[in-house]
C-alpha cells in the first residue's frame, strides 16, 4: 500500500525542496505538490521527485501529476509534529516509554525501554519519539547523548541524534526548554532534531 506521508518525507529530503503535499485517493496517488527554491530548473526537480520515489519505494510516478512552485524565500511547513502523549511504565529495573506523535491529524506511536537512571530515562523518552517516526523515513537514527544546559537563566535539554543515510553519518541537534517534565522535554528535543533532519 502506498503511504502518502512516507512519500512526503522522501520528497522533502530532496535538495532545494521546502514543502511537499501528496494527495492520495485510496491507493492511488493523484497529485504531488512541491515548493522548492529557484536553484534548479523545474523539470530537474520533477525528475528528482520521480527518481527519489522510484529508488526508495519502487513506485513509478506519472510526472504529469507533479506540480512545482518555486520561491525565493524560505518556506516554513504550516503543519507541525507535536507530542500527543507520553506514557511511562516500570518494568523491573527498566522503564518503558511510549510516545505518540501527532502530525496532520495522523498519530504515530513508538516505544523504547532503558534503565531507570535519570539520564537513561531521558534518552529512553527521546528514543521512543525516534521509534514513533521510524517508518516515515528510510534513514537510521540513534539517540546518542542528552545534556541539560542553562542559557539566559533558563534550563534547556539538548539532544544529540546521529542520522545514518546512504552510508554516511551526520549529527543532528534538537533542543527544548526544560519546564516541569524532563521526559517531555527530552521527547520534544528529539522531535525537534528529527523534524529538522
Amino acid at each position: 500500500m502506498v503511504d502518502s506521508k512516507k512519500l512526503e518525507n522522501i520528497i522533502s529530503q530532496i535538495a532545494g525542496v521546502s514543502a511537499v503535499k501528496v494527495v492520495q485517493d485510496g491507493e492511488e496517488i493523484r497529485e504531488i505538490h512541491v515548493v522548492a527554491d529557484s536553484e534548479k530548473n523545474p523539470k530537474q526537480i520533477v525528475r528528482d521527485v520521480e527518481t527519489a520515489i522510484l529508488a526508495s519505494t519502487g513506485l513509478r510516478i506519472d510526472r504529469k501529476i507533479i506540480s512545482i512552485a518555486q520561491m525565493t524565500g524560505e518556506v516554513k511547513f504550516q503543519s507541525k509534529y507535536s507530542i500527543d502523549s507520553l506514557k511511562t511504565e516500570d518494568i523491573g529495573k527498566n522503564v518503558k516509554v511510549t510516545a505518540i506523535v501527532e502530525h496532520n491529524d495522523e498519530k504515530y506511536e513508538g516505544s523504547a525501554e532503558g534503565p531507570k537512571t535519570s539520564l537513561q530515562k531521558l534518552k529512553t523518552a527521546a528514543s521512543a519519539v525516534v521509534s514513533a517516526l521510524d517508518d516515515l523515513n528510510d534513514s537510521i537514527y540513534s539517540v546518542d547523548d542528552i545534556r541539560i544546559i542553562t542559557l539566559a537563566g533558563k534550563e534547556f535539554l539538548i539532544c544529540h541524534i546521529t542520522k545514518l543515510a546512504d552510508g554516511k553519518e551526520s549529527s543532528i541537534i534538537g533542543s527544548a526548554e526544560l519546564d516541569r517534565d524532563p521526559l517531555l522535554a527530552a521527547a520534544n528535543a528529539a522531535l525537534d532534531a528529527i523534524t529538522r533532519a
